[in-house]
C-alpha cells in the first residue's frame, strides 16, 4: 500500500507559523539540530526523533528549545506512567475498532486559515452506545496525534463536537481523573498544541455538569475558548462551509469518508503503532530526576492547565 500524507500540508504553512511566532528559518533549523544533538546525549530515551517530529515539538512549544526537550522526554516517559491509557491504545485492538463503529472522530484534510487543524466528533450509531468509553476516545485522539506528529505540522487545533445522541451513561464515565489525564497530562505535558477554539453543538443538560468539572481544572483563558452553540448554523458563522463535512452542513467530505481515511492511515502505520507499544524510557540511566514526576504520580492537588 502506498503511503499518502494523512492531512495535506499547505506549502506556506512553515512561513505562516514562523511569521506568527516571530521566528526566522535559519534559527528554526538551528534549533532542530540543537534538539537532535541533545537527544543523542539522552541515553535513557529509546530513539532519536526525525527532523519533522522535532520540528513539531518546537512549533507546539513556540520554539522554546528547553520546553521542547521536556515534552520530548515526557512523550516517551508517559507511556509507562499512564499504562491505563497507553497499555491498550493500539488501533488494531478490538475495542479501538469498535470505537469507530460508534462515533466519528476525524480530522479535516484542510487547515483553517492555513494554520489550524479542525477535528470533528459526532455519534455514528446509537446501537450499543452504552459501550462508548471516554478512555477509548482519548486513545483514538492520541493515535491520530501520533500520525500528525510525523506527517503534519502541529500549528494549532480547533474542535467541533456534536453531542447529539450521547447518553447519560457516557457522561458519568467522564471523571476528574480522566479529564486531568487527557487535558493536563497528555495535551499539555506532551503535545502542547495551541488550542484555538472548541465549538460544542447539541449540548445535553448533563453536559453542563461535565463543563463545570472542566472549568475547575483548566485556566479561565482556556475555558473561554469553549463555545456552546445553539445549532450548526452558529458554527458556520465561525468556520466556512468548505471547511465543514457534509454531516455538519458543509461542502466537504462526509464524516464516513473521513473515517475511512483514518482507518486506512492507521493500517499503513501499523508497524509504527506496534513499535510504540514496546518503546520505553530506561529510568535506570536517566541523567537527572524527572521534573514532572510528582504530577505523574498524582501527588497533591490538580494543577490548572495553561495552553496558549
Amino acid at each position: 500500500m502506498n503511503e499518502k500524507a494523512f492531512l495535506p500540508v499547505p506549502e506556506n504553512i512553515f512561513v505562516n507559523v514562523l511569521k506568527r511566532l516571530e521566528k526566522n528559518e535559519k534559527s528554526f533549523n538551528d534549533d532542530v539540530v540543537s534538539v537532535r544533538k541533545w537527544m543523542e546525549t539522552q541515553l535513557h530515551l529509546p530513539e532519536i526523533l526525525d527532523s519533522r517530529c522535532i520540528s513539531n515539538f518546537l512549533i507546539s512549544n513556540k520554539f522554546c528549545v528547553e520546553n521542547a526537550k521536556e515534552k520530548i522526554d515526557m512523550y516517551y516517559t508517559i507511556r509507562s506512567k499512564l499504562h491505563d491509557v497507553y497499555g491498550q491504545i493500539n488501533p488494531k485492538l478490538a475495542h479501538m475498532k469498535e470505537l469507530m463503529d460508534l462515533v466519528y472522530l476525524v480530522p479535516y484534510p484542510k487547515k483553517l486559515d492555513n494554520i489550524y487543524e479542525i477535528a470533528f466528533f459526532k455519534v455514528r450509531s446509537t446501537t450499543f452506545l452504552d459501550k462508548l468509553e471516554p478512555y477509548n476516545i482519548l486513545r483514538h485522539v492520541i493515535n491520530i496525534q501520533e500520525v500528525r506528529l510525523r506527517e503534519n505540522v502541529l500549528s494549532g487545533d480547533v474542535f467541533v463536537i456534536d453531542c447529539e445522541g450521547l447518553p447519560l451513561s457516557f457522561a458519568v464515565k467522564i471523571t476528574p481523573t480522566l479529564v486531568f489525564k487527557s487535558l493536563i497530562m497528555i495535551y499539555e505535558k506532551v503535545f502542547s498544541c495551541c488550542l484555538k477554539d472548541v465549538y460544542i453543538v447539541n449540548l445535553p443538560s448533563f453536559g453542563k455538569a461535565v463543563l463545570a468539572m472542566v472549568k475547575k481544572i483548566i485556566k479561565p483563558k482556556l475555558f473561554e475558548r469553549i463555545h456552546i452553540c445553539s445549532d450548526i448554523n452558529e458554527v458556520k458563522t465561525k468556520i466556512p462551509a468548505n471547511m465543514l463535512p457534509k454531516d455538519f452542513g458543509g461542502e466537504g467530505p462526509s464524516c464516513e469518508d473521513l473515517q475511512e481515511m483514518v482507518k486506512l492511515k492507521f493500517m499503513e502505520k501499523q508497524e509504527l503503532f506496534d513499535r510504540l507499544d514496546k518503546i520505553r524510557v530506561d529510568e535506570r540511566i536517566r541523567p537527572e530526576k524527572l521534573r514532572d514526576d510528582e504530577i505523574l504520580g498524582f501527588h497533591g492537588n490538580f494543577k490548572k492547565l495553561d495552553i496558549d
